[in-house]
């Protein structure tokens, strides 16, 4: 069960749209149910930075080269996962993948470094706005969803 590291974490995700629609990755409560989604990308290594952080995570979940298409929208999320309090600060970059299959590709696995899986999809943005699926995190979100 993954549980939030006791420390402030940079994230660097991407936000990619296409059709109406947002590229997330499940985020799973204990059970295995889903409880929400979250754009493609991962944590910063120390002395690394955010866009290339997000380039490297892109290659290793998706085998996927990436283009960054402009600033990223920076935000502070503080969250509670099953009790245990998380601190990151999150790079949200709008970019374009390089792969055009994955634009047709309605939902495949992406693999963690340390051997997890998970499902990513393409959602409709409008399932967001009407709140019918929660998109992480939730100090992101309506920035995401008009940008």
């Amino acid at each position: 069960m993954w549980r939030p590291k006791q420390g402030i974490r940079g994230a660097a995700i991407g936000i990619v749209k296409h059709k109406g629609c947002l590229l997330v990755c499940e985020v799973l409560g204990d059970n295995g149910d889903v409880k929400g989604w979250r754009a493609l990308g991962g944590g910063i290594e120390f002395g690394e930075p955010a866009a290339e952080a997000l380039k490297r995570e892109f290659k290793e979940e998706l085998g996927c080269e990436i283009q960054i298409t402009g600033s990223p929208m920076i935000s502070e999320n503080i969250y509670e996962h099953h009790g245990h309090t998380g601190h990151e600060i999150i790079f949200a970059f709008p970019i374009e993948l390089k792969n055009p299959e994955i634009y047709e590709t309605k939902r495949f696995q992406i693999f963690e470094h340390e051997g997890t899986s998970h499902w990513a999809e393409w959602v409709a943005i409008e399932r967001f706005k009407t709140r019918e699926q929660i998109l992480f995190p939730p100090a992101l979100a309506d920035k995401i969803l008009s940008s």
